[in-house]
């Protein structure tokens, strides 16, 4: 399982999103704006959860 980080420039509010997927198409995003882009994977033992560490932050620009 994954989790995804997104942050929107210029504000401190973050949402997170899980997926089985590798990759993730995120939608309603404002035009013109960048978004940083972070996923780590995670798996639950037992009911423990266990994380990766993030991935390096990759900035995305909307059209």
């Amino acid at each position: 399982m994954y989790q995804y980080f997104q942050l929107k420039k210029g504000t401190k509010k973050a949402k997170y999103y899980t997926s089985t997927k590798t990759s993730k198409t995120i939608k309603k995003l404002a035009k013109k704006k960048t978004y940083s882009v972070k996923i780590r994977g995670y798996k639950k033992i037992s009911g423990k959860t266990y994380y990766g560490a993030w991935s390096g932050t990759r900035k995305v620009k909307t059209k």
